[in-house]
């Protein structure tokens, strides 16, 4: 820590600049190069602490609300058509294999897709008064149209005053109300102004003689009204200046028993009536508010089970659960002191199970092994606990296959089967087992496309990675079909021969074979194998853009790739085309010109600080492996650093090598030749001391006064 304060006292600006080059790496150790994101996802089947991509396996890195949906949709399966891979539309770099949340949401009920800001709100029961009032005036209207006994300029003009009601703007005085049954209504619309306003005691007043209306409408909302007044009181005080829950211990405790009171009242009167599925519901809102989480724990249980998980109403409950027990730091040891709760009791086990640091899962075996009783109904769920638990405490992975039969044939999963399966799968990639690469085949056939397939194939690539049989993955007729794996494969360990199969192969997307050909050619470059780029160049086509640069390589629809065709040469240093500046590196490396030239080409077409895909440093992260190519990369700062090093270099070179070592620093005083850095450690290390930036300055002043590049430098940084 004391040594990342140092740089930031001696390089403020360059270390904001770091800061940004970090954020692009993800949790997983996964780096999107120049992606401007704050979550990559860990590109591998493993999640031992919190992933912001979520994964189809039930597993402790998922989102909480991830493992409760897929949960409840294998307690009543799903049996419905299965639907094709989905794009996270927040997050495109996750391809079809990882998901946000809202992208789930998104992906199961495109036709009901709402941001998970809404969902949260909605869930912690803060629906926005628009959403309130347009529901309860459609309600108010459709009871109008049946009221028998109601003149119809009455019904027009209770109708006019409803779309008034909450806003203000009611002119009760001159509203021509007489009849018996419009004069309830009307009543039925002040009252419901006072509890718009918050008036709760006059609306208390005016909804109590409501109760014995004619009216069965106004009769029985009139009942309902006293729960929703009691909970609007509740909370009147505990809300803070951004409209958040400012937390239980600002409620209005009187106001929640009232509320509680009026819920048992009207499930009297009416058991059956139009709002008993909502005065059940918030039956959970006063139990939270009153703080009695052990009713609230055995209300979600309930519904765990009995809420169908193909209906957008479970991924609702999901939210409900996260927001109001999970998230708070006691939920485990809320939910353990219950009986009769394995359902939550298991997604809080999950939780508990998250790597915290370098250190291993949190639950013991022991504490896990305590709550086997309850899981007596769920054998297979306590079985995948078991060997999660097993898995992410690094324990030996044999004990998982006993746990864990296999059961890849099978010509369908639910997502409990299915994380059991994948998690047998990790098991055998641990132990090496020879049969691993065929249990990803056999595990193919029933995965859904949806999420589970992609990451099915994923596994199949690791192995081939590990076995150093890549080109399986890129054969013809290959089941590791999911284009982002396969792009990132080709960025990270595809030889040239497989990125040149890539590049022509016509059955696959374009952005893929761009992915290829741009990935070769850039490769050709930074690797020296100036003899092959031109042959390589062959393979973009004349039409290719080089458009959308490469900030958000990773995203980006349109790979540049014309950049090698069309892209910038020079802007004051005489250089010709890379294609030529290739060529004559591949008869002389060692020319300085040519040299010079390949740096203003990375320079003037945005390769500083740019990377292809970098793997995480687990041996299990997809692309992690021997590069298909040699050498390590050269960039700008060593090509300048062997020109200066080399005293016998022609007088023009060495001053614009000079010229540009020293720029690479301006303005910030941070290298920006090299790079991207996924550590302040290794951002220092690629830092030439200012005496070296120094003694560079005054060479190219000293020895250089004429050269036009000694004559435009003023400062060094």
């Amino acid at each position: 820590m004391a040594r990342h304060i140092a740089f930031h006292r001696k390089h403020p600006v360059a270390a904001t600049l770091v800061t940004l080059a970090l954020s692009a790496i993800g949790l997983g150790g996964t780096l999107w190069a120049c992606a401007d994101s704050s979550c990559s996802p860990g590109w591998q089947l493993a999640s031992p602490d919190y992933d912001c991509g979520g994964r189809a396996a039930i597993s402790p890195g998922n989102d909480t609300r991830i493992n409760i949906l897929l949960l409840m949709r294998s307690l009543r399966p799903v049996d419905g058509p299965r639907k094709g891979a989905a794009t996270d539309v927040n997050n495109p770099q996750f391809g079809g294999t990882f998901m946000t949340w809202p992208g789930l949401r998104a992906a199961f009920w495109p036709e009901a897709a709402r941001d998970s800001q809404g969902d949260g709100a909605a869930a912690n029961g803060h629906a926005t008064d628009c959403a309130a009032s347009a529901e309860a005036t459609a309600a108010f209207n459709a009871a109008l149209a049946v009221e028998t006994g109601l003149p119809e300029a009455e019904r027009t003009e209770l109708a006019r005053l409803r779309a008034q009601t909450g806003r203000g703007t009611a002119d009760w005085g001159n509203a021509a109300i007489s009849s018996r049954p419009g004069r309830e209504y009307l009543s039925y619309l002040k009252a419901a102004e006072a509890f718009h306003k918050g008036d709760w005691q006059v609306a208390r007043d005016s909804f109590g003689p409501l109760t014995r209306a004619r009216s069965q409408w106004v009769a029985e909302t009139a009942k309902y009204m006293p729960i929703r007044i009691g909970l609007r009181a509740a909370v009147a005080q505990a809300v803070d200046e951004y409209g958040d829950f400012a937390g239980p211990e600002k409620v209005d405790r009187a106001a929640v028993a009232e509320a509680g009171n009026a819920i048992s009242a009207y499930l009297k009167a009416y058991p059956r009536g139009r709002y008993a599925a909502s005065a059940e519901g918030l039956m959970r809102r006063v139990a939270w508010l009153s703080g009695d989480m052990a009713t609230l724990a055995r209300s979600y249980e309930k519904l765990l089970a009995t809420v169908p998980g193909d209906d957008e109403a479970a991924a609702d409950l999901a939210e409900e659960i996260d927001i109001k027990l999970l998230e708070r730091q006691d939920a485990s040891r809320i939910i353990g002191s219950q009986n009769g709760t394995p359902l939550l009791l298991a997604v809080a086990d999950l939780k508990q199970m998250r790597r915290q640091g370098a250190d291993p899962a949190v639950l013991s075996a022991t504490e896990l092994a305590a709550q086997k009783s309850q899981f007596t109904a769920h054998a297979d769920l306590y079985g995948l606990l078991q060997a999660s638990r097993l898995y992410y405490a690094g324990d030996d992975p044999k004990a998982i296959l006993a746990l864990l039969p296999d059961a890849a044939r099978s010509s369908r999963f639910t997502p409990l089967a299915f994380s059991r399966q994948m998690l047998r799968g990790m098991a055998l990639g641990r132990t090496r087992d020879p049969n691993e690469a065929g249990f990803w085949r056999d595990l193919l056939r029933g995965a859904n496309p949806l999420y589970e397939r992609p990451l099915v194939e994923m596994g199949l690539a690791v192995r081939w990675q590990r076995d150093e049989r890549l080109e399986q993955v890129f054969a013809p007729g290959s089941p590791v079909t999911d284009s982002m794996t396969r792009t990132i494969l080709l960025q990270t360990l595809a030889s040239p021969s497989i990125l040149r199969a890539a590049a022509n192969d016509r059955t696959r997307p374009v952005r893929e074979r761009d992915v290829a050909r741009f990935t070769l050619l850039y490769k050709d470059l930074t690797r020296g194998a100036f003899g092959d780029f031109t042959g390589d160049l062959a393979l973009v086509p004349a039409s290719a853009g080089s458009e959308g640069g490469l900030w958000d390589f990773s995203q980006q629809d349109m790979i540049p790739v014309g950049l090698f065709r069309k892209g910038r040469w020079s802007d004051g240093f005489p250089c010709p085309n890379i294609a030529q500046t290739a060529a004559t590196l591949a008869h002389a490396p060692a020319n300085a010109k040519a040299r010079l030239c390949l740096g203003d080409f990375y320079r003037l077409n945005g390769f500083d600080g740019f990377s292809l895909f970098k793997a995480g440093g687990d041996r299990f992260s997809l692309g992690n492996g021997p590069d298909g190519f040699s050498g390590r990369p050269l960039s700008r700062a060593d090509i300048y650093a062997a020109i200066i090093a080399d005293k016998g270099a022609a007088a023009e070179d060495r001053a614009y090598a000079l010229y540009r070592a020293v720029m690479c620093y301006a303005p910030s005083g941070f290298n920006g030749c090299t790079g991207p850095y996924r550590s302040y450690e290794e951002l220092e290390a690629a830092q030439a001391p200012q005496a070296d930036r120094k003694a560079w300055f005054t060479e190219l002043k000293q020895r250089y006064p004429d050269s036009r590049w000694a004559k435009s430098l003023r400062y060094y940084w």
